[in-house]
């Protein structure tokens, strides 16, 4: 296969083709690293490649496939890492010069139970400083540029990870998401993107944002592959304090199973304000589910509330501060502008804001589960995950001038704990991937997951390549 095939197989795809002798795990990587030396001048999705332990770990997986000793579907997998994810004896600078010279020991758990799968590490993805913003334009290290439209901002702040994948530089990787970090980017650049629950995931080995808010997840080219992700990546982490110890699940064993008559519901006053190229490709979206058995309803869980979307505004903030106190007081001009003056406000939070801030979360995760949960009057609310498509990387790099609140609908699901799923379900008139979110009680992620799944069944738009 030409290399721009390979380097575009979904990892199920991959998975099954090494499995049968098609190919090795080492042309896979070779095929990778062709795109990387193609294009990533251009994208800009990594900041630090780890070429020589990925060749190194490729030909340990070549050879463990010749002797048909596979570990998994993700051994000889071509993997990328957002710069907050630990890696032994390579730095994780988390987007900001005041980790430059940050090289952790070990692992994180997650980075280890995919070296333990036989993943290949490929290198460490441009993220947005701290994690804290929507675009990967990061002072330090560079803007990171959409593939699909070179001028326009990949989403953030897993958006090295959104553009390698969609670029062809990785068939998978890894990203956090704490208002919508790994969904926008996967929105943005045309791929998939998953939130599992909190708890599902640990996040021991991954520089911090907000403790009560964060998720760490994968970004892949279907759902499909997100479930076989999810499967090395869930379980419990000691390193955690909120991860949560249960059975183990095969995300991937009920993906065919369909949707005939789920009840897919649409939360009708969030879409105000929603760009009209969105809402299009919205209703299509929700014709074609409709089209394979699902049953459309509405629900309004947060319709006697008041200015919900400020009532959580100190969690970040407030937590993102204490996570960096030590560099805001001692040496903030390590901290690029706007995000210092950003997360520096956190310092002099109310502590009666912040309190007030966790219980009105608390308030918000009941009532969503009111609504999904056992009993609850629908299996899955679907939004657009973003109310408009990717917009211009402006005039300065690190510029923060959006024209929408791209992460409206996003943020519900981090204060909900719930899973939520980012898959393509069309473009705009210019060309720019939108994204369908798909989002399920607590502990339903195998649901959110299959709901994608028989979605991208009847649509091609997770398949599309951008036009480097």
């Amino acid at each position: 296969m030409p290399d721009d095939d390979l380097a575009y197989l979904t990892i199920a795809e991959a998975s099954a083709r090494i499995e049968a002798g098609t190919f090795t795990p080492t042309a896979l990587l070779d095929a990778t690293l062709a795109r990387i030396d193609a294009h990533d001048r251009q994208v800009h999705a990594y900041v630090r490649l780890m070429r020589e332990s990925a060749v190194a770990e490729a030909a340990a997986a070549t050879q463990r496939a010749a002797m048909g000793q596979r570990r998994g579907p993700l051994d000889g997998i071509p993997i990328a890492l957002k710069d907050l994810f630990d890696t032994a004896g390579v730095v994780t600078a988390g987007g900001t010069s005041a980790y430059l010279d940050r090289v952790p020991e070990q692992d994180a758990t997650v980075v280890r139970r995919l070296r333990e799968a036989g993943a290949v590490i490929v290198g460490k993805a441009n993220t947005h400083e701290l994690a804290l913003g929507g675009t990967t334009n990061n002072v330090h290290f560079g803007a990171t540029h959409n593939p699909w439209r070179l001028t326009h901002v990949p989403g953030g702040s897993s958006g090295g990870s959104g553009a390698a994948v969609a670029a062809g530089e990785a068939l998978g990787a890894l990203g956090t998401d704490t208002g919508g970090s790994i969904r926008i980017p996967a929105a943005f650049c045309g791929v998939t993107g998953f939130k599992p629950t909190y708890g599902l995931v640990g996040r021991g080995g991954v520089l911090p944002l907000s403790m009560t808010l964060d998720h760490a997840g994968p970004l892949a080219r279907s759902a499909e592959d997100c479930a076989l992700l999810l499967n090395v990546l869930a379980g419990h982490d000691p390193a955690d304090h909120d991860s949560v110890a249960r059975p183990v699940e095969d995300y991937a064993a009920g993906l065919g199973d369909g949707i005939r008559g789920l009840r897919i519901a649409v939360v009708q006053s969030l879409l105000d304000g929603c760009g009209d190229e969105t809402l299009a490709a919205f209703a299509r979206a929700i014709a074609t589910l409709q089209e394979q058995g699902a049953v459309l309803t509405t629900v309004e869980p947060m319709a006697d509330i008041e200015g919900w979307e400020y009532r959580t505004a100190p969690l970040i903030v407030t937590e993102g501060a204490t996570v960096s106190e030590a560099i805001l007081r001692e040496r903030p001009e390590a901290i690029g502008e706007p995000v210092r003056t950003r997360i520096r406000s956190g310092l002099d939070a109310n502590v009666h804001d912040y309190i007030r801030a966790i219980e009105f979360r608390k308030e918000l995760e009941a009532r969503f589960e009111r609504v999904l949960g056992e009993g609850g009057v629908a299996d899955a609310i679907v939004l657009p995950t973003a109310q408009d498509t990717a917009e211009p990387i402006g005039e300065t790099a690190w510029d923060e001038v959006s024209p929408t609140d791209k992460f409206r609908y996003t943020r519900i699901f981090n204060h909900t704990h719930q899973p939520s799923l980012s898959v393509p379900c069309g473009f705009d008139a210019d060309g720019l991937p939108i994204g369908l979110m798909i989002s399920t009680a607590r502990w339903r992620d195998a649901l959110a997951l299959r709901i994608g799944h028989a979605f991208q069944q009847a649509t091609d738009y997770h398949t599309q390549r951008p036009p480097l």
